[in-house]
């Protein structure tokens, strides 16, 4: 049983750390792809806040389908981190296969558990 408001939670989380590293840094910090990846992030998060939550659009759409392109804009956002350090080859390499895993994950709830079973969907 998939519990969406859960996700809301999640997204929620997302849109304040993106508002944290804004207040903290300022918009000056915000330039290439440190400015993609926070994009991403909130993208994610304002999905998820969709998904998880009553509005029309999830009513339209689908809560797990928002959720899902939540998940595929996060999992885009770890692959993007691996442009932002400067470090070992190990560092770059970690943070992209969890993207493509939690962006596997939101495909697979846009295509309404193509993959793998979702179960029952609790509002």
């Amino acid at each position: 049983m998939v519990h969406v408001r859960y996700f809301g939670y999640l997204g929620a989380l997302l849109l304040a750390l993106t508002a944290a590293f804004v207040v903290g840094f300022g918009l000056d910090a915000l330039h290439g792809a440190v400015a993609v990846q926070i994009g991403l992030v909130a993208l994610a998060g304002l999905c998820c806040v969709a998904g998880g939550f009553a509005n029309p659009l999830r009513e339209r759409v689908g809560a797990l389908r928002l959720v899902g392109v939540g998940d595929v804009a996060l999992g885009a956002s770890m692959a993007v981190s691996a442009l932002t350090v400067e470090s070992a080859l190990l560092a770059r390499i970690v943070p992209v296969l969890g993207g493509v895993f939690i962006a596997l994950i939101g495909v697979n709830y846009v295509t309404d558990g193509r993959f793998f079973e979702i179960g029952g969907v609790e509002v």
